[in-house]
């Protein structure tokens, strides 16, 4: 009966072979597992980056939508005295020449002070502020019809926005002859409002 030999130097060379080949495999595999999670990293990142400019691209795209949209009016509004400064020069213009095309007897007028408006509901204003200048009118008038002639002239030719607040009229008896001495006189508050930036800052074209 013949007694098989095993030759450990050759079956330690093989186990030595099998190990460092087992190290080797462990180690990639370990590498490319740390390697997949970099790259999943990296990935969702520039996702995240690409969504987030996305976003602000849409967002400039809208706001650009909204201003050329917007503008025009604004501008509008601007021009037409309800943002911004308040007209006052152009108010007493038109008031003066309406005055002068009807014929009114007598006209006087007072402007007080801008000051701030605060309405009796709530109003989101943000940034702004919507400023009053409260003005007073003491007219000689022919007749009613005057008054209403005044305001139209207001309506269409006075720069800003405005609303009466009072208005008086009574008879007046008074001595003398002539048709351009007044049959009625009037006592009329105005409210001129203008919506302007909170503060020092105004807004401009």
């Amino acid at each position: 009966m013949s007694q098989n030999r095993v030759d450990w130097g050759v079956l330690r060379g093989a186990i030595g072979v099998f190990a460092v080949c087992l190290l080797v495999g462990v180690g990639l595999l370990a590498a490319s597992a740390y390697f997949r999670e970099e790259m999943a990293a990296d990935f969702h990142n520039h996702q995240a980056r690409f969504l987030e400019v996305s976003r602000k691209y849409l967002a400039v795209d809208d706001e650009e939508r909204i201003i050329e949209r917007t503008y025009p009016e604004f501008v509008a509004l601007f021009e037409s005295g309800i943002l911004g400064q308040e007209h006052r020069l152009s108010w007493i213009e038109t008031l003066t020449k309406a005055g002068d095309r009807i014929r009114l007897p007598e006209i006087g007028y007072r402007i007080n002070s801008q000051s701030v408006y605060t309405p009796d509901f709530p109003v989101m204003l943000g940034a702004f502020d919507i400023n009053v200048s409260e003005m007073t009118l003491d007219l000689g008038l022919l007749h009613e019809g005057d008054l209403f002639k005044l305001l139209d002239a207001l309506d269409e030719s006075a720069e800003g926005l405005y609303t009466v607040s009072y208005c008086e009229a009574n008879r007046v008896t008074a001595s003398g002859s002539g048709t351009d001495r007044p049959l009625i006189a009037a006592n009329c508050r105005l409210n001129w409002f203008t919506v302007d930036l909170k503060g020092a800052r105004k807004l401009s074209l």
